[in-house]
């Protein structure tokens, strides 16, 4: 059965300048990988926790713009996203986590890093975990939300409720370090999926659902 990826309008257009370099970012061969090839292990992991504790500090002080929340309440409104349970992997400093709160009864908020999760104050569920093995149950998750995360397709599949949605944000679409555009997500995940996706100011996002 063919995926299906259908694109809305965009909205608050711009042009995206490389100020990351995202094409050429080491971290774009890795997300491609992990998401592929299933090339997640114990050295990539302490690499990559290693790198943003580092960066927890900065990125506390940096990346809390509202303005930056847009292009998930964008995603959240047209992708029509509902449900009572919503987990955050990836989730940094918790900058997405009054959002998620205003959306969910339930929000977790997941993170490799201890020291980003020391800066997430707004998150009532903290849970310091590789999202490669999650510590949830089955069909946990009416939501899972992914901000310029790895996809770890196994455990998407896994985590995710009959009916839920998986919600894939690039804040800087095809320039972000972590990045896959929707038909790659689609492609990556098991079974059959089919996805709405669009661009919000300078970030792409989709919303996938199995069918």
């Amino acid at each position: 059965m063919p995926m299906t990826v259908t694109y809305l309008d965009p909205v608050h257009p711009v042009d995206v300048s490389d100020h990351y370099g995202g094409q050429d970012h080491p971290m774009r061969i890795v997300t491609r990988e992990v998401a592929f090839d299933n090339t997640w292990d114990a050295e990539r992991r302490a690499t990559v926790r290693s790198i943003f504790g580092g960066l927890a500090e900065e990125w506390a002080a940096t990346r809390s713009n509202p303005e930056r929340m847009i292009p998930l309440e964008d995603a959240l409104a047209r992708g029509q996203v509902q449900g009572a349970t919503a987990i955050e992997l990836g989730a940094g400093t918790g900058i997405a986590t009054r959002v998620l709160q205003e959306h969910f009864s339930t929000v977790a908020t997941v993170d490799l890093s201890p020291e980003m999760l020391f800066r997430a104050p707004e998150a009532a569920l903290r849970v310091c975990s590789d999202a490669q093995q999650l510590p949830f149950a089955d069909d946990t998750a009416d939501v899972l939300v992914l901000m310029n995360m790895l996809l770890f397709p196994a455990e998407v599949d896994r985590c995710l409720a009959p009916g839920g949605a998986l919600v894939w944000v690039n804040s800087r679409s095809g320039d972000t370090p972590i990045h896959l555009p929707a038909e790659d997500v689609v492609a990556a995940l098991p079974g059959h999926w089919q996805a709405v996706a669009s661009y919000s100011g300078t970030a792409s996002w989709c919303v996938a659902r199995r069918f």
